[in-house]
């Protein structure tokens, strides 16, 4: 097999196919209000205090995809609700993964907010996720993990319409907040991407990604002010720069891992064009998120989470 190009590789891999769908800024408050029990259209309104027409396109394209489901309201023949389906269930994880991020690096005076702690409904034992390379295997370790080329590894269209925020979405829950600053958008998604298969400099992140220079300069301008790249100088005159990924970018991996997992399951029918391998046994990587102590998938219906630095918030998402 000819070796994919590196545009094939960052546009075409699961990660990309599931930025098209939920990398926007939007969509992931959308999803995690439905986490927190949302249902009806008023609901993601008063809660977030999205414009009418972006709300209503938000809900379409999710229902569209498949994470969300349209049902008849309990007690109402005419009022209409949107439920998670299985595949929106199942990006729960990825949510998680997310926070976890956020408790350690969002920049924030609420920090304490992202302190969720996770407890078995039934039981009671505290829940630790992690990224296992498949349900009751073991955590995932970084570097023992390589890649291998399938078939359908091409670059996929970006989505349209998704234009980034120049402000802040303002919010007060726990699990995803802040961090819709960097990867509620799908460009920026895109050079976190590149920077994690190594490339560093302006040229060929702009190569790979073929998206305007000024879109790329924007996106890597927020990245250095987020913390999650920096600029280093590596040419004098005229003076170049390179961008590489501090500790916050590298932290994100976790997250990337559920998100290539969730993506193989649901968006992949065919087999996934970019398959993760243990470089150690050579096994393939089925990356889900799971208890680290039990190492069972953790499914939000068999969770309740608290933010341990203020009163118990009780959750559902069945």
């Amino acid at each position: 097999m000819t070796p994919p190009s590196t545009r094939n590789l960052i546009m075409g891999n699961p990660v990309a196919r599931a930025f098209a769908v939920t990398g926007d800024a939007w969509t992931q408050l959308i999803l995690r209000e439905a986490f927190y029990g949302a249902r009806r259209f008023s609901h993601w309104r008063d809660r977030l205090g999205m414009p009418r027409s972006v709300l209503t396109d938000r809900l379409n394209r999710l229902t569209a995809a498949g994470l969300l489901e349209q049902r008849e309201a309990r007690g109402s023949a005419t009022r209409m609700e949107y439920r998670l389906t299985e595949m929106g269930l199942d990006m729960f994880g990825v949510a998680v993964m997310q926070g976890q991020w956020e408790r350690k690096w969002a920049r924030s005076p609420l920090q304490e907010r992202y302190a969720m702690a996770f407890f078995d409904r039934e039981t009671g034992a505290r829940v630790t996720p992690a990224v296992f390379d498949h349900e009751g295997g073991r955590p995932i370790e970084p570097h023992h993990v390589r890649w291998e080329a399938g078939e359908g590894l091409v670059p996929i269209a970006p989505p349209t319409s998704r234009r980034r925020r120049t402000q802040p979405i303002e919010t007060d829950r726990a699990i995803i907040d802040r961090s819709t600053d960097i990867m509620g958008d799908y460009w920026s998604w895109a050079v976190l991407a590149a920077a994690f298969f190594r490339l560093r400099r302006f040229d060929e992140i702009h190569e790979a990604l073929g998206v305007a220079t000024n879109i790329l300069a924007d996106r890597l301008k927020t990245m250095v002010l987020q913390g999650v790249l920096e600029k280093r100088l590596y040419q004098q005159a005229p003076p170049r720069f390179e961008y590489r990924l501090t500790e916050a970018g590298r932290d994100l991996y976790p997250m990337i891992m559920a998100m290539h997992g969730w993506s193989e399951r649901w968006l992949c029918p065919d087999g996934s064009p970019l398959r993760l391998i243990e470089t150690g046994t050579g096994d393939p990587i089925s990356a889900v998120v799971c208890d680290i102590a039990t190492g069972r998938k953790i499914d939000p219906r068999n969770i309740r989470w608290e933010v341990e630095a203020a009163a118990p918030v009780e959750t559902s998402a069945a």
